[in-house]
């Protein structure tokens, strides 16, 4: 295929075209979709649709529970490479309202920015895909690869029904790589390939010493489940950082020579953390703040509660304290056994008042860094945005394991979202000329694939 005067063709299309691209990002952002509710996912759903058979896609839609998954394609050509697209179309439930500037299911465009809950996180970059499919067919009648899209409903409730879903339709997704956008620059406003991400273990530890709550003129006599728990906590983790549930760094790999070679060329982020956090980021000299961030597994404390809640003061001793803990794990850690390694000894420690209950579980995931599929992305990143960041691993949770671990395939996800998206908080956003750049990235990497 041609591609003489590509970018000024392609830069030309999204000029004459950018009016109808935000339209099209404005329609699907206004219809809700919120998985954990189920509110409007099955409207949002056959929007969607329409705008793929729109374009010209073969589309089909499988009922999967609890949200359906749409599968797309286009082009059949063995001679050419095939890449599968991955997007979300469900976004995060709405939140306070009260904290938001504009209402969330209504976007609005300020200076140049979208608001409105779904934006950055995912429907931006799903209809940059679209966008760039649909230029490609408009500008040349063709696409330079064969292309497979598949968009979930259930991200944001962690994928539920499509893992078993891929392992039953490995044929229909058969393709050479998975290529997604789904998440933020960095804090130097760059954008990031990451080929792998930190799988999750998410647990609640529910610790009881009473039937109820009494005054805690009882205190020297009766048991405390808050301090019980503080306790329990401190013997999970303790202050400098070390996690002592058994076997708990036993399957962690570490960076190649590779990656940390990557790493070192990273830039430095500490000022920018600073002044978005106002607190300065801590690790071990050894290892530096990437290999810190993005390699070493956690053990956070999401939340924790007992007693008294209310307004002002109360004297109260506590019969009940919960802890929730996320566990950030990268490859090849095992949530499961992690798990059951927790709950013995938290048993052993002695704690026969404690209940551990499991809310998820995701697998980590990761591409090797010399997949040949990087060269490609990175020159078209380079092409469409300038300066980047290579993350062999990426500090966050994302279903990448269904590609690599189920699928088998190379997976590379490019974030392009602004830094300051607030992707799961109020006031989502996304500035409309990252979403127009989105959309000729897309563009580009397919180019650029075809071209290995």
């Amino acid at each position: 295929m041609e591609h003489k005067s590509f970018s000024d063709r392609l830069r030309e299309y999204l000029k004459e075209n950018e009016s109808k691209l935000i339209e099209g990002l404005s329609e699907i952002v206004a219809q809700p979709s919120v998985s954990s509710t189920g509110e409007g996912v099955s409207k949002c759903c056959e929007l969607i649709v329409k705008k793929m058979k729109a374009i010209g896609m073969d589309v089909q839609t499988y009922p999967i529970e609890p949200h359906s998954v749409i599968i797309g394609k286009i082009g059949a050509d063995p001679s050419k490479k095939t890449v599968l697209i991955y997007a979300h179309y469900d976004v995060q439930p709405q939140g306070d309202l009260t904290q938001w500037r504009t209402p969330p299911f209504e976007p609005t465009i300020i200076e140049g920015v979208m608001y409105g809950r779904g934006t950055a996180d995912n429907k931006g970059p799903l209809m940059a895909h679209l966008n760039a499919i649909e230029f490609w067919l408009k500008e040349y009648g063709e696409l330079p690869v064969n292309i497979k899209t598949i968009f979930e409903g259930s991200e944001e409730s962690n994928s539920e029904g499509l893992p078993e879903f891929l392992r039953s339709h490995k044929e229909l997704l058969k393709a050479d790589m998975v290529y997604f956008s789904d998440g933020s620059k960095n804090h130097n406003d760059q954008p990031i390939i990451a080929l792998g991400v930190k799988g999750m273990l998410y647990v609640e530890l529910v610790l009881t010493t009473m039937t109820r709550n009494v005054h805690s003129q009882y205190a020297p006599v009766l048991p405390s489940a808050a301090w019980q728990m503080v306790q329990l906590l401190n013997k999970l983790k303790t202050e400098d950082g070390t996690v002592h549930i058994p076997g708990f760094y036993d399957d962690v790999v570490q960076p190649t020579e590779i990656e940390k070679a990557i790493y070192d060329k990273l830039p430095d982020v500490r000022e920018n953390l600073f002044r978005s956090y106002g607190a300065y980021p801590i690790y071990p000299a050894d290892k530096g703040y990437y290999i810190q961030l993005n390699g070493t597994p956690s053990f956070n404390i999401s939340g924790i509660s007992s007693g008294y809640t209310g307004n002002g003061t109360a004297t109260v001793l506590t019969s009940k304290a919960i802890a929730k803990i996320d566990m950030r794990l990268v490859a090849a850690q095992d949530g499961n056994k992690i798990l059951d390694n927790l709950k013995r000894y938290i048993k052993k420690l002695g704690y026969d008042n404690v209940e551990v209950i499991c809310h998820g579980i995701t697998e980590p995931a990761k591409t090797p860094v010399d997949t040949p599929y990087l060269l490609p992305v990175e020159k078209a990143t380079q092409n469409v945005f300038g300066p980047y960041m290579v993350y062999p691993n990426r500090p966050s949770t994302a279903p990448d394991y269904l590609w690599t671990n189920i699928l088998g395939l190379p997976t590379i996800q490019v974030r392009w979202c602004d830094a300051t998206s607030d992707n799961h908080a109020p006031n989502e956003h996304l500035t409309l000329s990252n979403y127009i750049k989105g959309t000729e990235f897309t563009a580009t990497v397919l180019k650029e694939i075809s071209e290995m």
